[in-house]
This record gives C-alpha cells, structure tokens and sequence, in this order.
C-alpha cells in the first residue's frame, strides 16, 4: 500500500493491492525489457557510461521513496528492470518498510538477498536509506566488474564479509574503471553508513557529474550501449576538420585529337568528292553494259510480238470507236469455233445431286490462367463473356480459375460463356487473444476458418495455459496456419537441500527462485519418530532435515516453502 502511492518514471508503478479469497494480490505495471540481473550474466562488464546512466536512475528513484519515509531493503540487480529505451525501473517494494518500523529482526517481515545487503542489515540493526545506497553501489560494483565484491560458501559467510572484509577495488577487476568512478563506488559501499552518500539524490549527482570534463549525462541508451566510446570519434572528426585539405591532384584531361586547320579539312572534303565521282561513274558504266547485254528485258520490254499486239496504242484505241475505211481489214469477230461446244458446262439437268453439310459447332478454348482481356481476345465475337470474382488461394489475382462450358466444349456462336476470376488470398484479421485461455482462443481462430496449432513457451508474464502471443500476429490467409503460442508459466526445479545448513539451504531456494514461507527448528526424538535411519550424533546441527516440496519437482518460480531443520539444544 506504500509502494502504490508513490509515482516515479523510475519505479514500477503498483495500481492496486488486495485479497481475493486469502490470496494477497498486487497489480504493477507490466515492464517489457529484462532485468539488470539477465543483462550482466548475457553483456558481461557494462561500458562506464552505460552502467552510470542506470544506477543515477535508480539513485534517483530511492532518493524519491527516502523522501516518504520508504526503505526498499532489497536493491539488487533482480530488482532492477531495464526497459528497450534503456531506462531503469525499480520493482518489488514487497518486503519495504516505513522507517519507524523497519527492524530486520521484526517478526514475519524478510532480509534482502545475503549479497547485497549492507553491514548494518547483517548485524540485525534498522535498515535505513544508507542501506539501500549500499545495495545499490554492489549493484554499480557488478555491472562495472561483472563480479561480486564479496563471496563465500554460506549466505553467514557472506554477510559477515559485508560487516568486517574490505571489498577488492574495482579497478583490480576492470582497468577501465576511470578513477573518480571507483571513488563513487568505495563511498556508496562504505562500512559505515555515516562514509556513504547522504542521500540518494547526492549520489546522482555524484554519478552524472563524475567526468569533469562534461555537465551531467542524461541521454537514453540503448541495454549497456558505450555512450563515451561513441563520443570520441566525434571529437576526433572535430579536429581533423581544421586541417588543411591537401592540394588538388593535377588530373590529366582525356587526350582527344586537335582539331584539323582549315587548309586540312579543304583537302579532306576534296579527298572525299573525288571518291564519289569515281564511284558514280564506275556504277554508270555498269549499267550501260548491262544493258547492252540484255537489251530491252532489262527495262521490262520483250521480243515477242504477241505482247506488243497486247498493249493497244492511242490510234488503235481511237480506230476502234469510229468508223473506218471499207478498205481497211476488220479485227476477226467472236464467233465461236464449232469444237468450243464440247467444252461448255453442262445444264443444270445433267448436274450430279449434291447434299450441303451442316455448319460445325465451334468448340470453346482453355481460357484458365489467362486474363480476362487475353480471354476476350480469344474468343472474339464468337461468344459473349460473362465474368465472375472469387477469393482463391492457389490461382493468382486477375487470372481466371475456371470456365463454363469447360474447354474444347463445343458452343453455339452467339452464345454466352462464364469465366471466374480470382481476387488472390482472402486476408482475415486474427483476433488479439494475448491473455486469453487456450480452449477460448482456439474456438475464436477456427471460427474464422484458420487451421490452429498450438506451442508451448515459459513466460512468467503469463499464467499457465494463457496465450502469449500468436504466429502471425495482425492477420492471415483464410484456411491457413495459425500457431498459438501458450505460456506454461514461470517453472523452477526445486534445489536438494538436504543436510544443507538452514543459511545455505536459504541462499541456495531464493537463488532458485523459491520462496521461503517457513522455518521451523525441531529437535532429534521428533526427526527421529519420522525419518527411520535419522542419525542425531552424525547429523549436523541446523541442517536442513525436510522440505514440504520434493527436490527436482517443477513448480512455478515463487512457490512457497517450508524448511524444518535439526535444532540439537531442542
């Protein structure tokens, strides 16, 4: 309830709390990006300005919650989310205390993660906002090193490293860490809280100010993307720009040929008439041997008189119409010779009967996979055309699927054919069913004539058996594939941690992703009466002896557990 009255850019906002039939609920927002934690283990060491543009963004939004009297009490990179503009939101305020309230040794309440919590958290003393700028400059420590300062075989261990064991310097890890940044960090990690950073807000000022030479650094960033390394270069073009180009390169001009003088190009044009005069002459002379040689067939003109007498001149065509001299010989008439007779057709009666076939149908062509305009081509006037649409999947737009007559169909000229054409793929809209139970997604898909095929992919994002997404996403050729991607929610195997001491076994469940509901000492006749082959004499005081879930089970990341472990002094 704390944590949903606070708004920040940099906090996760929480909407609403509740209790639904004894299940306590929180609703946040919902963050799409990684954690921090996930970005060290896959990008290694952050670039320095990478890794000091998230923390200022987390220094920022302590500094926010201090100001309310709000102790997180469990800064680690886990807690820490990083959205795909790089920005950093600080997420689970669950075990956050008010400041007059906020003993780590309070009944019912949880210790942060054993490797990040401050020295005074682990002497059991009041967590305070120093001790959440501890835990944040572990934070920085890591993603500027990829390792933690401090390290042991048991969370105990650990903890009393926070209390007594100076921390490895940075640089040792990272030569890259520049000086005043490996300052920053030593301060914020500092054994004593009144050495650290007063505030949160002194601490981001502190990161944004650490080079010099630059006012504070606010630019987005892409995941750990080495913001200084990009601006280098740029100082660099900067300088090269003041220098002086070098000379121009004398380039040498294609050679091309002078021009001729104007006493050249006479001589050349003279050169050039002469040829052609010879070259007229010689086709001349050519000629006139030609026809010499052929005489008159050369121009089309025989040596049979026959064709003469064929081509009238204008005197005989003017003999023909007037009158002529009695004297003058008369062309032969017309009469027909008396053998012409044999020769002429038969009358009608000596014809032999003959029978007139019918006309053939036309058949229709193939017009499939044509266009209509090929098709209309095709046919000419000899049909009328009839055109249809359709969707269809395998024939392409414009083209026609089928045809009625079918083909080499014969058909009456005049008559009227059909061709459909095809609209291409019909494309349906998939439905948005994210968050939606699978049955109900399924029956919504095949509604709309999709084929569905269901995958299986863990999401914490959502619940079990709850689509996360689909495949295609926005839509989809009618009576195609569609596969629906459904969430078999967030599993975690569950750690042996038997014989483990109850610290370890502690370390070893949250590490895993388990939570830790209850721990319960019981003592040796007790263990004794359940476990046949309990030993108390070899069994190690505050070892784990039984868990209620069993060791390699899956369960769903969260999961509650109880601990029960020997206590000899019971």
């Amino acid at each position: 309830q704390l944590a949903a009255g606070m708004s920040h850019p940099n906090i996760v906002s929480v909407y609403d709390v509740g209790n639904e039939q004894g299940l306590h609920y929180i609703v946040m927002e919902h963050i799409r990006g990684p954690n921090l934690k996930e970005l060290i283990r896959k990008q290694g060491p952050f670039s320095v300005d990478g890794a000091v543009f998230i923390v200022a963004q987390v220094a920022s939004a302590l500094d926010y919650a201090h100001q309310r009297s709000l102790v997180h009490r469990d800064i680690k990179p886990q807690n820490i989310l990083v959205d795909r503009e790089g920005n950093a939101k600080v997420v689970d305020f669950g075990i956050a205390k008010g400041l007059q309230d906020a003993n780590l040794t309070e009944a019912g309440t949880g210790m942060g993660t054993v490797h990040y919590v401050s020295p005074e958290q682990a002497r059991g003393e009041q967590a305070t906002p120093a001790s959440d700028l501890y835990s944040t400059g572990i934070v920085l420590y890591e993603m500027l090193t990829r390792s933690l300062p401090f390290n042991a075989d048991t969370p105990v261990g650990v903890a009393m490293q926070h209390v007594n064991t100076p921390p490895p310097a940075p640089a040792s890890l990272n030569p890259e860490i520049p000086k005043p940044v490996e300052n920053i960090i030593l301060k914020s990690i500092a054994k004593n809280p009144a050495d650290r950073f007063p505030t949160g807000a002194a601490l981001e000022t502190a990161l944004r100010h650490w080079d010099d030479r630059s006012p504070a650094r606010t630019e987005s960033i892409a995941y750990a993307s080495p913001v200084r390394q990009a601006a280098q270069p740029a100082r660099n073009r900067s300088n090269t720009s003041r220098r002086q180009p070098p000379p121009p390169q004398r380039r040498r001009p294609p050679r091309q040929q002078p021009p001729a003088p104007p006493a050249a190009r006479q001589d050349e044009v003279g050169c050039i008439t002469w040829l052609i005069g010879v070259a007229l002459i010689v086709v001349v002379i050519g000629f006139l041997m030609l026809a010499f040689q052929f005489g008159p067939e050369l121009f089309g003109a025989g040596t049979d008189t026959q064709d003469q007498a064929i081509e009238p001149t204008p005197t005989e065509e003017m003999a023909a119409v007037e009158p002529t001299p009695t004297h003058t010989p008369q062309p032969p008439t017309a009469t027909p010779e008396p053998e012409a007779t044999a020769t002429s057709p038969p009358t009608p009666t000596e014809a032999p009967p003959t029978s007139t076939p019918e006309p053939e149908i036309p058949r229709v062509p193939d017009l499939r996979n044509a266009t209509v305009e090929q098709a209309e081509a095709s046919i000419g006037d000899t049909w009328d055309l009839n055109v249809g649409e359709e969707f269809n999947n395998d024939v392409a737009e414009g083209l026609i699927i089928r045809q009625d007559p079918s083909p080499n169909s014969p058909l009456v000229t005049g008559e009227q054919m059909t061709v459909v054409v095809s609209l291409g793929p019909e494309f349906v809209t998939i439905p948005d069913v994210r968050g939606v139970p699978l049955n109900t997604a399924t029956s919504r898909l095949e509604g709309l004539g999709f084929s569905v095929s269901v995958a299986e992919e863990e999401d914490a994002a959502f619940a079990e058996g709850t689509v996360i997404r689909t495949e295609p996403a926005t839509s989809a050729v009618r009576g195609s594939d569609v596969t629906v991607v459904v969430s078999t929610g967030d599993y975690v195997e569950v750690p042996d941690v038997y014989g483990e001491s109850v610290f370890a076994a502690i370390g070893i469940l949250e590490e895993a992703g388990i939570a830790i509901r209850n721990v319960s000492p019981q003592s040796c006749a007790f263990i004794s009466q359940r476990l046949d082959d309990f030993d108390c004499d070899d069994f190690p005081d505050g070892g784990v002896v039984s868990t209620n879930l069993t060791p390699g089970d899956l369960v769903p990341r969260g999961t509650g557990i109880d601990i029960a472990y020997f206590d000899e002094s019971l």
